[in-house]
This record gives C-alpha cells, sequence and structure tokens, in this order.
C-alpha cells in the first residue's frame, strides 16, 4: 500500500514514519517535508520518497504524479496552539485534501484516507466560551469541520479518520504505563502504531479518541511482536 505522510521531522511525525516504514502492509511512502529529513530512519526496502515541499498550500502536476496510487494519507503537520498556526493547522490541510480529491491519486473509483492528527479538547464550535488553550482548540476544531465537510462533499473520494491524543510522552518514557489509563498520557509508539494502522485498515468510527489509540496501539505493537518471533 503506498501512503502520504506530512510532518515526518516532527515528535510525533518521525515516529509515524518510523511505523509505517517497519509495517509490511506499506510498500511506498511519500513523505512531504520542508526539508530534508535530517535523520531518516532503516529503509532496507527503500520504501520511502522525501518531497521537499515549501508551500503546502500548492500542488503540481509532478507532486501529484508522485503521490499517484497513494491510499491514504496521513497528516500530521501542525504548530504550537496561537493564531498565527491557522495557515498551518487549516488551511494546508484543506488545500492538501482538495488537492488529493481532483487528483484522484488512489485511482477512479477509489477513495482516500485521509488520516488528521488533532488533538485532545478540539473544539469544534467556533462560538463557544472557552477557559483555556481557546485559539489552538478551536483551530484545530475547525480543520476538523473542513475535512468532515469535504467528505460529505466527496463521499465517493475521501474518508476522513481524526486522531485525538492526548500528552505524547517519548519511546522511553520513565512514566508507568500502567498509570497511563488513569491520565492523558499515551505512549508515542502506540500512537504511531495506531495511525499507520487506521490509514491501512480504517476504524469503525471518524473520530478516534485518546483511550482507543492508546488501547489499540498497544494492541498492535504487541500482536507485530508475537508476529515476528
Amino acid at each position: 500500500m503506498k501512503i502520504i505522510l506530512t510532518g515526518p521531522t516532527g515528535h510525533i511525525g518521525s515516529n509515524v514514519l518510523k511505523a509505517a516504514l517497519a509495517h509490511p502492509d506499506v510498500t511506498s511512502i511519500i513523505a512531504f517535508s520542508r526539508r530534508e529529513l535530517p535523520n531518516s530512519p532503516p529503509d532496507p526496502e527503500n520504501k520511502l520518497r522525501v518531497v521537499v515541499q515549501t508551500d503546502f498550500t500548492k500542488y503540481s502536476d509532478e507532486t501529484l504524479k508522485a503521490c499517484a496510487g497513494a491510499e491514504a494519507c496521513i497528516w500530521g503537520m501542525g504548530v504550537g496552539n496561537s493564531e498565527k498556526s491557522r495557515s498551518v493547522i487549516v488551511d494546508t490541510t484543506v488545500a492538501a485534501a482538495n488537492a488529493f480529491i481532483d487528483g484522484k491519486l488512489a485511482g477512479e473509483g477509489k477513495k482516500l484516507r485521509f488520516v488528521l492528527l488533532s488533538g485532545m479538547f478540539v473544539e469544534k464550535d467556533q462560538e463557544k466560551k472557552l477557559w483555556f488553550m481557546t485559539e489552538g482548540r478551536k483551530i484545530r476544531g475547525e480543520a476538523e469541520l473542513e475535512l468532515m465537510r469535504l467528505q460529505k462533499e466527496h463521499p465517493d473520494a475521501l474518508v476522513v479518520h481524526i486522531a485525538r491524543p492526548g500528552v505524547v510522552t517519548a519511546t522511553n518514557s520513565l512514566f508507568p504505563a500502567l498509570l497511563e489509563p488513569l491520565t492523558r498520557f499515551i505512549n508515542i509508539d502506540d500512537l504511531a502504531a495506531k495511525m499507520v494502522d487506521t490509514a491501512i485498515n480504517g476504524h469503525t468510527t471518524q473520530l478516534l479518541e485518546q483511550d482507543v489509540l492508546r488501547d489499540d496501539g498497544k494492541r498492535l505493537r504487541k500482536q507485530s511482536l508475537t508476529d515476528a518471533r
């Protein structure tokens, strides 16, 4: 399966890339990045192609041609919670989804699965009064709404899934795994495993909240270790 990935140099995106490269069902990865990857993960099967993209609102015919055949996109771009991040979180997401729909990347009659990295406490109601992280939560909520609108307008071309993790901890975090269900913490490897699996197999619901991401991610990683033995 061929997938598209954005944000491969970020904390979450780089781990999603690593998980995708290791997944046996992923045969090709087009990674959009503002710069060359400083430290590319092991890629013995030459699955990865990095496309340096400075403007994420415009996609040339050549770029779309490179993406032809992609059946899923994991959208992992994002910046801090501030008004200036709107162009990154909303505008680029919508522009890419529109370009991929118009380009019919998955093929005639096939749907592109678009997996958006969002966050916990996102608020889609743009008029609601919030008490903390107001702009960031609403900006991400707007991005979710726009993707849902595109799916409704193009039901035969787009399927959207939205991941809403809480606080993402590092691979070797000292935070006890047994306490994760009682908190808003999720291990980066569990999140990456679930996002890649969702890109490949989809999910029964559009929204993937913290508990689903964490529990399914742990199960998938355990199954992967069992299969490797």
